[in-house]
């Protein structure tokens, strides 16, 4: 049951980042039955339309797999499976089987949603130097702790108070998380606290950026038709994604925006003078750390590397590439 969770995160989390999921009813993976199409349920928002789907979940590696699902395939039903070859994938169209596979490829036709996304394969296992626990997997206070941590690593001689305050969770999660960390072999908390492993630190804030603490950031998707250089920004204003990118590399015309405030947003959204569309380019966000926190380039660097990398564009992957070798060391063997 662990493994078709960790295939569900995987391709789900492959997807582009305009597309929003969310698995409704994942108890029945507790309890299968032989019946294709009712291992949960999948919820797809694109464009602010809402479609769900019965999903089966399930290892493809030849066609006579894919041909006995066919006799239940209909708009509303989705296979999720590992990465699928161009054949299968055709023969998955010819015989209207929606499917979303772990490298983000994708064919559904229900109702008004057409998604075809091919071509992708699947990313190289971000954790192959570093042997995670994968039915242990960060929660989103871990995360957001790795944030400061990997920014400003001196901050672990630090008391669990000050840590806290500045990676903007609680004491207990300070407590927590750093107990996590250690459990994985990523830090020491000896008498001399550091960190043992960076590149797998590395590893952990782009993968469960993406899959545990992106998802749950909130803020809002607004309407902006002018340059994002226009915007006059305060001082605890900071970019994040394709701007930041931008302004550490100026290799990119940022399109897609990524706004982190501390402002209240309602305020923040009568300042920019623009309104709230479900597919605006710009997403203001509300900064998940603490605000006394100093965001050095080495912080604008994991805020741009993490966002570009949620996108899943070659692109912006490439760009990613390009921040590691210059800003974050420890990185080079991470995402050849």
């Amino acid at each position: 049951m662990n493994n078709e969770i960790e295939l569900i995160e995987v391709a789900l989390g492959n997807l582009p980042s305009h597309i929003y999921c969310q698995l409704l009813d994942d108890a029945k993976l507790h309890t299968r039955t032989d019946r294709p199409f009712t291992d949960a349920s999948l919820q797809l928002q694109v464009g602010g339309e809402h479609y769900e789907f019965d999903i089966e979940v399930k290892l493809v590696r030849r066609k006579e797999t894919l041909r006995q699902l066919i006799p239940y395939a209909s708009p509303n039903r989705l296979l999720i499976c590992n990465h699928l070859t161009p054949f299968l994938a055709d023969f998955c169209v010819e015989h209207k089987l929606n499917f979303i596979d772990e490298a983000g490829n994708a064919r559904v036709n229900c109702m008004g949603l057409n998604l075809w996304i091919d071509g992708k394969s699947p990313q190289q296992q971000l954790f192959n130097s570093h042997k995670m626990n994968t039915a242990n997997k960060p929660s989103i206070g871990v995360v957001k702790l790795l944030f400061p941590i990997l920014a400003h690593p001196h901050l672990l001689q630090y008391s669990f108070r000050e840590i806290a305050e500045l990676a903007g969770v609680s004491l207990g999660m300070v407590s927590k998380g750093l107990d996590y960390l250690e459990s994985e072999k990523l830090i020491s908390m000896g008498s001399k606290r550091r960190i043992l492993d960076e590149a797998a630190l590395y590893r952990l804030w782009i993968e469960y950026y993406r899959t545990t603490l992106r998802p749950k950031l909130g803020g809002i998707r607004l309407d902006l038709t002018s340059s994002w250089q226009q915007i006059a920004l305060e001082s605890s204003d900071y970019w994040g994604g394709e701007v930041a990118a931008d302004e550490l590399t100026h290799y990119l015309e940022p399109f897609e925006l990524q706004l982190f405030t501390f402002s209240p947003i309602q305020r923040k959204i009568a300042a920019l003078k623009v309104r709230p569309h479900p597919n605006g380019r710009l997403w203001l966000v509300p900064a998940f750390w603490g605000k006394t926190l100093d965001i050095n380039t080495k912080a604008k660097a994991l805020l741009a590397t993490a966002e570009l990398h949620a996108s899943n564009d070659s692109r912006n992957i490439e760009v990613a590439q390009k921040i590691y070798e210059k800003y974050l060391p420890y990185h080079k063997e991470s995402y050849r």
